[in-house]
């Protein structure tokens, strides 16, 4: 089976300053990731960066592919429609950015 999300040699900087560099890893289909580290470590970047959700200073570099689209030449209309239907991110105090109202899947 192939991974639904792949992540190849992933940098990303900020005025020519790293942010993150040379992240690589799969994502298998059913399976959840979370990712844990000091703060000001660069998860929040990378997460943003699989979404293209990062400022227009930000240069992305590295393989993103979800199920088949490779997310950072995506046009805007394809990503809209996998941002928050398809791939999401939860922050660090879900409570404050999940509406409890809300059922999974809605």
């Amino acid at each position: 089976m192939s991974a639904l999300l792949t992540v190849r040699d992933l940098s990303v900087r900020f005025a020519g300053q790293a942010a993150v560099e040379g992240v690589n890893f799969d994502l298998e289909r059913g399976a959840a990731l979370g990712i844990v580290s000091e703060s000001g470590s660069g998860k929040s970047v990378t997460c943003r960066s699989l979404m293209r959700l990062l400022p227009p200073a930000a240069r992305i570099t590295g393989t993103l592919d979800f199920d088949g689209t490779e997310m950072l030449s995506a046009p805007e209309p394809v990503l809209d429609g996998i941002r928050g239907k398809r791939i999401s991110m939860i922050f660090q105090s879900p409570a404050s950015h999940l509406d409890p109202l809300m059922r999974v899947g809605d």
